[in-house]
């Protein structure tokens, strides 16, 4: 329900059936003017890619999407058609359908609404429930899917949800995965969501945090800024068992990176950065602002 990835349904009561809702709003998730123009078909693939990341955070499956469109009066039937082939790509690559939406136009910006419908384990089968974010443990260890700061370079147009990589950890994790979330508005952002959640506290390694390509070459501090507040990677942040991250690492051997990036707390300990040299500071409340488009800090 309120404050998880999706909406986890029981119905019929053998079944675990999950649902979500996303948009991508012109100005907000992407512009279609500038340098940084996105093209029609990236934005269709990011509408939709969007709504599966969050499928992924879940540990689900998406089955059947639906779309309400609402384009600028300006641009033509080519551009909307793109647009569609954009969603369609994504559907294809995961093998769900597109079952129908709703089209409209005029107003000064394009937003796409996608509702997803996923079909989940049902705890029969030794895999648990779907994953919430909360559940995270003291002890636990934190994991996370690929690299961060990624933005910086255009990922978020064109990244790959984390579908493959929910089912490969659901296979092999099992009931270790305690509370998982995808990192939208920052990975410090992201963490504090999870504890929030869970009733917990974190401490992070900052050797250990993965950085994407895109920040290389970046001042130090700069580019920890920018992987712990940079929204979009859509890489996902998971709570595990600790007994069993040694197998799960071990037997990891997916192209895309799993790393062991900090541990859980009890909530009574602060929320904190442990640097190369064993010193610890406080981890920023830092992290992108969906409702401003602007990477944001809290007072």
């Amino acid at each position: 329900g309120p404050g998880q990835d999706c909406a986890i349904l029981q119905w019929p009561p053998e079944r675990r059936l999950a649902y979500k809702i996303d948009q991508v709003v012109e100005g907000v998730h992407f512009v279609l003017r500038g340098p940084e123009a996105a093209s029609p078909r990236q934005v269709g693939w990011k509408a939709m890619a969007k709504a599966c990341s969050d499928m992924a955070a879940a540990g689900c499956w998406p089955v059947a999407a639906t779309v309400a469109a609402h384009l600028r009066s300006d641009l033509n039937d080519a551009w909307a058609l793109e647009l569609y082939d954009g969603m369609l790509d994504c559907c294809r690559r995961f093998g769900f359908a597109l079952a129908g939406g709703d089209l409209s136009s005029g107003g000064p910006a394009v937003h796409v609404a996608v509702g997803l419908l996923g079909e989940g384990p049902d705890g029969r089968d030794g895999a648990g429930e779907p994953w919430l974010r909360r559940g995270a443990r003291p002890g636990d260890a934190l994991l996370v899917t690929g690299t961060l700061g990624g933005s910086r370079g255009g990922k978020h147009l064109d990244f790959i949800p984390r579908l493959e990589e929910a089912r490969r950890l659901r296979l092999r994790a099992g009931l270790d995965v305690h509370a998982a979330i995808d990192v939208t508005d920052g990975l410090a952002r992201d963490v504090g969501h999870l504890c929030d959640e869970s009733g917990c506290s974190v401490e992070l390694e900052r050797s250990a945090l993965p950085v994407a390509e895109a920040l290389r070459g970046l001042p130090a501090d700069e580019a920890l800024r920018h992987v712990l507040a940079d929204g979009e990677d859509f890489e996902l942040l998971l709570a595990v068992a600790p007994e069993a991250l040694g197998r799960l690492l071990a037997g990891w051997d997916a192209p895309v990176a799993l790393t062991r990036i900090g541990r859980i707390l009890p909530a009574c300990e602060a929320r904190r950065i442990r640097a190369p040299d064993g010193s610890l500071s406080p981890l920023p409340d830092i992290g992108y602002e969906h409702r401003t488009a602007t990477d944001g800090e809290c007072a």
